[in-house]
């Protein structure tokens, strides 16, 4: 990590007039750790943006058993729902196919329910996947019930 949150906070503080300094502050309310790639945040402020719940950054995932599942880009626990963002080597790269293959058997095993999501559903249809999304959001409220 280059800084921490608090350190540029401090920096905002500080730079009162600095030309870009309005943008930053703005949004540094939205800055998260622990997110591995710019699709991840993108993806986490289109939720927002479309005023979906907040969901968990990279948070590790255990089975009721204490056996570690794995750490998806974006969940929601209590609905048992995660996102994985899945960039071109997900499907280009053999090894990395078969471990997203069993890594999602695993969750799936869990009863949890794997997005994956591509650059079009977030770049280039993104209202599409936002409504797709709410869609199985409500369903799973309505499981969890």
């Amino acid at each position: 990590m280059l800084s921490t949150i608090d350190e540029l906070a401090s920096v905002v503080r500080a730079s009162q007039g600095v030309r870009g300094i309005s943008k930053l502050r703005w949004a540094l309310p939205l800055v998260r750790t622990a997110v591995d790639s710019r699709p991840e945040s993108h993806l986490r402020l289109l939720f927002l943006a479309h005023s979906l719940p907040e969901p968990l950054v990279n948070r590790p995932i255990y089975s009721a058993t204490g056996e570690y599942l794995g750490r998806p880009d974006l969940s929601y626990p209590r609905l048992k729902l995660l996102f994985e963002y899945e960039g071109d080597y997900h499907r280009t790269d053999p090894a990395q196919f078969r471990r997203d293959i069993s890594r999602r058997e695993r969750f799936e095993t869990e009863g949890w329910r794997t997005v994956r999501v591509t650059s079009d559903d977030l770049y280039v249809q993104p209202l599409a996947f936002i409504q797709r999304t709410q869609a199985l959001i409500a369903a799973r409220r309505s499981i969890k019930q």
